[in-house]
């Protein structure tokens, strides 16, 4: 499956938390994009060698693989949250209701996964993107 979205259609983004013993923790600004998938997270940076930086943080396929990424379907083996561990965590959510078509499923999802997630849900268009270039990505299905 090759992951596909528009860069003007940027429809909020997380706030992860990233703790390491003896270092204060470090937060990261993770993008999100609709697309072709339920959700596409994009970290977008700027790096001092390398200049703009993209990197796939991940995606989820539909809600069913979201519910098994957040831990939140013990009854089929998938009870730890990929995206909180001891070292880890998601404490904001800000979604754009307007672009995102999902919007009460992945507050909802999100509220119980994070039990202390922030979320704002706005309607303006107020993310700052720009352009409409399409950006698409291939994944390996195998090592899925």
């Amino acid at each position: 499956m090759a992951l596909q979205w528009e860069w003007k259609d940027k429809c909020g983004e997380i706030t992860l938390v990233q703790m390491h013993p003896g270092e204060e923790d470090r937060e990261y600004r993770i993008d999100l994009y609709q697309g072709n998938a339920y959700l596409i997270m994009i970290h977008e940076y700027t790096d001092e060698r390398r200049g703009d930086v993209y990197e796939l943080f991940g995606f989820f396929n539909d809600k069913q693989h979201m519910k098994n990424c957040l831990g939140l379907n013990k009854k089929g083996g998938y009870a730890s949250n990929m995206y909180e561990t001891p070292y880890q965590k998601i404490t904001n959510l800000r979604i754009n209701k307007a672009k995102y078509r999902h919007t009460s499923e992945l507050v909802a999802t999100f509220t119980e996964a994070f039990k202390n997630i922030q979320i704002e849900i706005f309607t303006e268009a107020e993310l700052g993107v720009t352009g409409s270039t399409m950006r698409e990505i291939e994944i390996d299905k195998k090592g899925e």
